[in-house]
């Protein structure tokens, strides 16, 4: 189970107090986070929302989800209708997705609309369920390549209750734990800036991606983003894959840690994508079949390099 998630496993109840009765709410209990884990191995954790509703005796009312990943970049967004006078029912968001590291934020909003849509007025407070303080908060990751070396180093702003992190790799399907370095913080708090480092003998010649899982005293864990390195040997400064795509999903990665602009164009040089200060590994998604080039300009010296890719959708 990562962290993030299960700071959310909490059970909410909602007293009947008085309401005022040309305006009954439905009544909520029982609300949580239900995660699904990390299916795909790539630092995104996947979970839906459920809850317990009772219906008003009057008519059907509307309850709206909305999850917030990070504080701030909505998820999803769910309108339940509550029927009217019914027994108590569980209901169950889609499922959404979120890194592994972020906070949710979760806002649950019940309306009086005799249609039970979520529009027109509310009725009662609106739930608010603020994300939990993280065990350690990351200030700083990066991987870099010398030769047959890669260096991991992170730093971290804050840590409580840590034992110490995982150093984990993946250059095929699948994660893998190639170090563990203890927590430097004295019992595992600490609220100074602490660095750590690890090298990495890695003679691989396509690409390894590296994350930090950070392990609590009680072997809870969470996760920090995921940064890419090139292969042994690779010239090119830019790597952008799988290439040829068949989805058209392609990855681009950076050769270092500083911001780049990112243009996508078409072989008519119309421009299709445009991404701003991204920083090592950038997804690019829902490219038609065709041909395109991929321009990279680096903010601070202007340095632009260009790589072509084929898109060949099945």
């Amino acid at each position: 189970m990562k962290r993030f998630l299960l700071s959310f496993l909490l059970f909410l109840s909602l007293g009947s107090s008085v309401i005022a009765q040309e305006n009954p709410c439905p009544t909520i209990t029982g609300l949580r986070v239900n995660n699904a884990g990390d299916p795909d191995n790539n630092g995104f954790c996947e979970a839906t929302v459920s809850f317990e509703g009772t219906g008003d005796v009057q008519s059907q009312k509307g309850v709206q989800v909305e999850v917030f990943c990070n504080g701030t970049n909505s998820v999803l967004k769910e309108c339940f209708i509550i029927p009217q006078a019914g027994p108590q029912t569980t209901f169950t968001t889609g499922s959404f997705s979120c890194p592994c590291s972020a906070p949710l934020t979760i806002v649950v909003t019940r309306f009086t609309a005799s249609n039970g849509n979520c529009q027109g007025g509310t009725c009662g407070n609106t739930i608010i369920i603020e994300p939990s303080p993280l065990p350690v908060k990351f200030k700083s990751f990066t991987a870099s390549r010398s030769k047959e070396k890669v260096a991991v180093k992170w730093e971290t702003a804050s840590e409580s209750n840590n034992k110490g992190f995982n150093v984990q790799r993946k250059t095929t399907a699948n994660w893998e734990n190639i170090a563990f370095v203890f927590s430097a913080a004295q019992d595992g708090n600490s609220n100074a800036d602490l660095s750590y480092s690890f090298s990495d003998v890695n003679n691989t010649k396509g690409l390894t991606q590296y994350r930090i899982q950070q392990v609590d005293i009680d072997n809870r864990t969470s996760y920090s983003d995921i940064r890419s390195v090139k292969g042994e040997g690779a010239s090119s400064k830019l790597l952008v894959y799988p290439n040829p795509s068949n989805d058209g999903k392609v990855n681009v990665v950076f050769e270092d840690q500083f911001a780049k602009n990112v243009v996508v164009r078409d072989m008519s040089g119309r421009m299709i994508k445009q991404f701003k200060n991204v920083v090592n590994n950038l997804p690019i998604e829902n490219l038609e079949t065709g041909m395109y080039s991929i321009q990279v300009t680096d903010v601070s010296t202007a340095e632009v390099s260009v790589e072509k890719v084929i898109i060949k959708k099945r």
